[in-house]
């Protein structure tokens, strides 16, 4: 039987010198020589370490690190005994400890297929609830549970995501595997792109996984501001057929408050199944980005750290423009006189000519209706000055628009005698005879008087 791998503990990342300056691991083995002063504190507590070089007194120490003197004061943030005890006291059964690891039990979630509908199995009992309206007894240990991976990142990047420190945690996936190594379940900005990888070759866990890392974006998204996204880059690309092809990661949701969608700083953390979007790689690779995304369809998949307080604020969800109805028929517009003015009243009469069509419900196939409103209305009077007769009062001129260009000057008035409002009756033929024989009279007898 292979003997176990000796264990050689955790390594404290940070120390200070004498003179107050601070330095990591890699300060061991400069050469000529250290630069650090003895004695040596730690970085977290001020308790006495030294320094050892790797292979020193141990043939299978690759690894030169700094090491305590005396132990650790409670409240050090490099004491990792101190600090995974905290994480079993501050959420009871979110993690435990097995085999010499932290193990993080994660909770159920369920799993979008991929027609989008959740699957139902049959015979399981529904959630318990504490009564009343009261939240669910599983929702808050999910929350705890979240709150547990959040403070694992933590103590890790204390330590500088430490590859050995790492391996002192786990997590246990729901109805699965329960010795998932932490690097395999949480990714960070470093590493997501293993991730989406792994989703693009078709090798990930079907797991839930945690991904973490700065938020740079956060706002509204969608076409109509109705969902929310907060945002990063990956550090390091995917590669679809052989192209080095950007990474994003972003979580997104319908409510602002599950993601934090109100302040860019901090970092942020989601849990669940995470996806590819474009799902087409080919598109990817066209458009040069791909994003690995997780919809938070429950507020305690996702949680924020280290944000600075400030703010922004978000644009409101716009409403889906309505279906452009038809434009109302000629006869029923209205124009609005000038103040001061009396409305004249239009008093429907005959005419000869039939009716213009400006009188008629415009048809579908007329987009000048729509596209230019003012210039059709305009068209629509003109046929109703044109069928005016001498026999007919003349219209009321209407008030001028401001909007309407100015009317040419009137030409000049013709020196003829009005038309009386209405024609004279037509004399008969015996009238007319005796007009003229009195004309005929009247012109003999001038005549003769000359």
């Amino acid at each position: 039987m292979p003997k176990p791998a000796k264990k050689r503990g955790v390594r404290i990342p940070w120390i200070i010198d004498s003179r107050g300056d601070r330095y990591d691991r890699s300060e061991i083995d400069r050469q000529p020589s250290p630069r650090y002063v003895a004695p040596l504190k730690c970085g977290g507590c001020g308790t006495r370490v030294s320094a050892r070089h790797g292979n020193a007194d141990d043939p299978d120490s690759r690894t030169s690190h700094y090491f305590r003197i005396d132990p650790h004061t409670p409240a050090c943030r490099y004491d990792l005994d101190q600090r995974g005890k905290q994480l079993v006291d501050q959420a009871p059964g979110t993690v435990v400890r097995k085999e010499g690891q932290w193990r993080l039990v994660c909770p159920p979630l369920d799993h979008l297929g991929t027609g989008g509908q959740k699957p139902t199995p049959g015979g399981v009992a529904g959630p318990i609830r504490t009564g009343g309206a009261g939240p669910r007894i599983t929702s808050k240990q999910a929350g705890a549970a979240i709150a547990s991976a959040r403070r694992i990142v933590r103590i890790l990047n204390d330590f500088d995501q430490d590859p050995d420190v790492a391996e002192e945690f786990a997590a246990v996936a729901p109805n699965g595997r329960r010795d998932i190594p932490w690097a395999e379940f949480c990714r960070g900005r470093a590493d997501a792109d293993q991730l989406a990888q792994a989703l693009l070759d078709g090798t990930a866990a079907p797991i839930p996984h945690a991904v973490w890392g700065p938020v740079h974006t956060a706002d509204a998204a969608g076409r109509n501001n109705d969902s929310y996204v907060v945002m990063y880059v990956a550090r390091n690309p995917v590669h679809i057929d052989g192209k080095p092809v950007r990474l994003r990661v972003a979580l997104r949701s319908t409510q602002p408050d599950w993601i934090g969608a109100t302040t860019r700083s901090g970092q942020v953390l989601g849990y669940g199944y995470w996806q590819l979007f474009p799902t087409d790689p080919a598109k990817a690779r066209r458009q040069g980005w791909i994003e690995l995304q997780l919809w938070v369809k429950q507020p305690w998949q996702a949680t924020r750290w280290d944000t600075d307080g400030t703010t922004i604020t978000l644009p409101d969800p716009r409403t889906p423009p309505k279906p452009r109805s038809k434009p109302a028929p000629a006869a029923e517009r209205r124009t609005h006189p000038a103040a001061g003015t009396a409305t004249p009243v239009a008093t429907p009469t005959p005419a000869p000519a039939p009716a213009p069509e400006g009188t008629l419900p415009l048809q579908p196939d007329a987009p000048a209706a729509e596209s230019e409103p003012a210039l059709k209305l305009e068209q629509d009077a003109l046929p109703e000055q044109q069928g005016i007769t001498p026999q007919q009062p003349a219209p009321p001129i209407e008030a001028a628009s401001p909007d309407r260009a100015p009317a040419p000057p009137p030409p000049p008035p013709v020196a003829v005698p009005p038309l009386p409002p209405f024609p004279p009756p037509v004399p008969d033929a015996s009238e007319r005879r005796s007009r003229f024989a009195r004309w005929l009279d009247s012109a003999r007898r001038s005549r003769g008087t000359r």
